[in-house]
């Protein structure tokens, strides 16, 4: 297959019918001359006319994981996705020939997606981001040959490269390129633009294309680099197997434009064997394609036939009878529209947009001499399993919400916008092509108060779903998501994504625990092995290594007054002494000199200092939970949380949270006497409540109260003769959630709840091969850090 005409994921733009007018017969000529016809002047493109409009969409990366806070622009408006990868632009001014929306993320090539505009019309997208990997480097004063994806090279010369300025370059250059397929079934959601190009004529061409190819040129620093004037490089397209018979000799070469989101015509390529090859001067990416300008204008609106209600965010396509693709997606009232080759035989085709990627329905269609709406289209289906979500929206007084929608976010990279009726009621459908229970969360806003609902979570196979009536009472409010972890080897902190440039953590730091406080971010981990703290990239030692290793493991800060828990290790013996650090100022939490002991924990509420730990029952090191008492302290008073001393029970304390007069200890506990592993446990003013049943391993990371509900993170580990895995946990009232981020093993490590929002961040480990870091919202895996790297995440903060 290979991707034409129907101009991928042009939504909702203006149909202008062509009426044919008739001609009155005033005579018969025997023997008439008949006149040449003129050729056609080129129609010229101008996108400089403005419409108002409104665009949403999600943006996601290549498994379909939504990408949170990427940075989304659309015409002069910008916002951030959500921990959804969703967003929304209301009422924004867009050209009406190009509108386009733009999302930057690190660590991911730039998504550019591109529309024509309705006024007055929502316009829905779908963006996959691609990996901005490295796929070599080459000396600027040699060149070289770089290899890229699916058998795609670049061939740079010597003395190739420029600075931004135009400055000479004689350094490394690393290279980042990827090879786009044509016969890929995401290629509408990860290409540039659309498969509209301006030709050297200034006309709008469909394009059929034969592949893409683009790079990101940087120096050692992530520093823009570009091609020196009069050098050209050499790109080769592989040819799929399936596209050779079919590839002209000769074909256009194309340009994508990044400040235009246009593709231009730009010279040509040569077919040799399986390959094209062309010279350029200059990257973003480049694209060989076979240009039509005969083509019409097709919309039509996606109805689930059982129900009546729009098929929203639904994939379609357009296909030729040579057996090409175009495709689009609906809105929110199940719309689409584009542009399709004129006067051929075509067949519409409805796809599961999930991951599946499932062919649900067909229907002949065409030819068309003239811009034509098929109207409803009626989608019914045995081999699909479709879910309604209905109910109604209204504002605090109880009154209808005309003006408003219904965003749904769901598993596999499915997402929904419901627009509200004159009664304030919705109703949509999408399809969830797997069979199984798809997971869910929604929320309604008032556009014209920009109130929103709660955020509210579910799960369905099929069906109608009643979501019953939601009440936009909340304003709309914005979270700061703050991550402590590792990238690549190196200690950072993450500020709703972006690694912070606050912090000056060298390669032998490790950061456990981040706290915000005002505009003050402060993190708490060790350097080599000093225990340090970091106020806003400052640092201060806690310890000298003159005394021993140490490490810091919690920060909470009060006003001005800075509280760190951690332990120090005696150079001497081996002997660990938990250690509460006030302003820098240490004290000694465990006074028996014969236990080894650390603190992992601190929470202060008024002028109470509470710090969670454990402290072995034998002389020196703690290195097992058969070994200690799960313990807390209060202004430096222990309470045993078990008690070993008898022989029967084991613990470690790993959290603690004060709320009002309570004081909760998240830990794990082991029983000698029953035999059973270690049980993830809690505990309410120093009573127990075990959360797992001592099957497997399991622990606790991190626990958070909010109102009477508790909110607990950990991990259960499955071990058997011949493999080992583990899964993420989420405890709310001691009810558990699983969670799983696609690795071997995945661990959550930290909770943290605003309003209803939970959010907890962790990390998978591939058996060996990579380590990534991730968030959840609300039970939703999101895709917060740089995929590229190997990172981990330990310590998150919402505020």
């Amino acid at each position: 297959m290979r991707i034409n005409y129907f101009s991928a994921i042009l939504l909702l733009f203006a149909l202008f019918l062509i009426f044919t007018l008739g001609c009155k017969r005033e005579s018969v000529l025997e023997n008439p001359i008949l006149p040449v016809p003129p050729v056609p002047t080129p129609s010229v493109v101008n996108d400089a006319i403005q419409v108002t409009a409104s665009v949403s969409g999600i943006v996601l990366d290549e498994s379909n994981a939504p990408i949170a806070s990427a940075v989304v622009t659309s015409g002069a408006a910008t916002t951030t996705t959500n921990s959804n990868g969703m967003f929304i632009f209301q009422n924004i001014s867009l050209s009406k020939e190009n509108g386009s929306v733009t999302v930057v993320k690190a660590g991911y090539f730039k998504g550019i997606r591109s529309f024509k505009s309705t006024a007055g019309k929502n316009h829905t997208v779908r963006l996959q981001l691609m990996q901005k990997l490295l796929s070599g480097t080459v000396s600027a004063s040699t060149g070289g040959t770089i290899n890229s994806n699916g058998g795609a090279t670049i061939i740079f010369p010597a003395t190739a490269f420029v600075t931004s300025t135009g400055a000479a370059y004689t350094g490394t250059v690393n290279v980042y390129s990827r090879w786009i397929n044509p016969t890929a079934p995401n290629l509408p959601f990860i290409i540039p633009g659309d498969l509209r190009g301006v030709g050297t004529d200034g006309a709008e061409n469909l394009l059929e294309t034969y592949g893409m190819v683009g790079a990101e040129l940087e120096d050692a620093s992530g520093n823009t680099l570009k091609i020196a004037t009069g050098k050209k490089a050499t790109i080769s397209f592989p040819l799929p197997a399936s596209l050779q018979a079919s590839a002209p000799a000769t074909i256009q070469l194309w340009h994508f434009d990044d400040a235009t989101a246009r593709w231009k015509e730009n010279g040509t390529a040569a077919k040799a064997g399986s390959t094209y090859t062309a010279q350029v001067d200059k990257f973003s990416f480049w694209n060989v394609d076979v240009p039509n300008a005969n083509f019409i204008n097709l919309d039509y609106t996606l109805i689930n036939a059982t129900t009546n209600s729009p098929l929203v965010s639904t994939s379609t396509r357009i296909k030729r009878a040579n057996g090409n693709y175009g495709y689009g997606i609906t809105n929110n009232a199940g719309f689409v529209s584009g542009l399709v080759p004129k006067n051929e035989a075509l067949v519409l085709e409805v796809i599961a947009t999930s991951a599946c990627n499932s062919l649900v329905y067909t229907q002949n269609i065409g030819p068309f001499a003239s811009s034509t709406s098929l109207g409803n289209v009626l989608v019914t289906s045995s081999s699909i399993q479709t879910i309604t979500f209905t109910g109604a929206l209204t504002n605090c007084s109880g009154g209808a919400v005309t003006n408003g929608y219904v965003a749904l976010a769901a598993t596999g990279g499915n997402a929904a916008f419901g627009n509200t009726n004159a009664t304030g009621a919705f109703s949509f459908s999408i399809i969830n092509c797997t069979g199984s229970n798809l997971s869910y969360n929604y929320q309604g806003t008032d556009i014209t108060t920009t109130q929103q609902t709660a955020l509210l979570t579910g799960a369905a196979a099929n069906g109608t779903i009643m979501l019953g009536t939601l009440a936009a009472c909340t304003a709309a409010t914005t979270a700061d998501v703050y991550v402590a972890g590792m990238d690549n080897g190196t200690a950072k902190v993450w500020k709703n994504g972006v690694a912070s440039n606050l912090f000056a953590f060298s390669d032998s730091a490790v950061v456990n625990s981040v706290y915000v406080s005002g505009n003050d971010i402060y993190a708490a981990g060790r350097e080599g092995n000093v225990a340090k703290v970091w106020k806003n990239g400052i640092a201060s030692s806690l310890t000298n290594i003159a005394n021993g290793g140490a490490n810091a493991f919690s920060v909470y800060v009060v006003g001005n007054d800075v509280y760190v828990a951690g332990r120090q290790t005696n150079i001497t013996s081996g002997q660990t002494t938990a250690k509460l650090w006030k302003n820098g100022i240490p004290v000694n939490l465990s006074i028996n000199t014969t236990r080894s002991s650390q603190a992992r924990s601190v929470f202060v509420i008024g002028s109470d200092v509470y710090v969670a730990g454990d402290e072995s029952i034998s002389a020196f090191l703690t290195t097992n939970i058969n070994n200690n008492n799960a313990i807390f302290w209060k202004n430096g008073i222990v309470t045993n949380l078990t008690n070993n001393n008898n022989g029967n029970e084991y613990g470690y304390a790993s959290s603690v949270f004060v709320s009002g007069n309570d004081v909760y200890v998240a830990g794990g506990t082991d029983d000698s006497i029953s035999g059973t592993k270690p049980k993830a446990t809690f505990w309410k003013n120093g009573v127990p409540t075990y959360l797992t049943n001592g099957i497997n391993d399991a622990n606790t990371s991190s626990i958070f109260v909010s109102g009477n509900d508790v909110y607990i993170s950990g991990t259960e580990y499955f071990v058997t003769n011949t493999s080992a895995s583990s899964i993420g946990k989420f405890w709310k009232n001691g009810v558990v959630t699983n969670l799983s981020s696609g690795g071997s093993y995945t661990y959550v490590t930290s909770v943290s709840v605003k309003n209803t929002d939970v959010y907890l961040t962790g990390y998978t480990y591939n058996n060996g091969m990579s380590q990534n870091a991730f968030v959840w919202k609300n039970g939703l895996l999101t895709n917060f850090f740089n995929a590229t790297n190997n990172n981990s995440a330990y310590s998150i903060f919402v505020k």
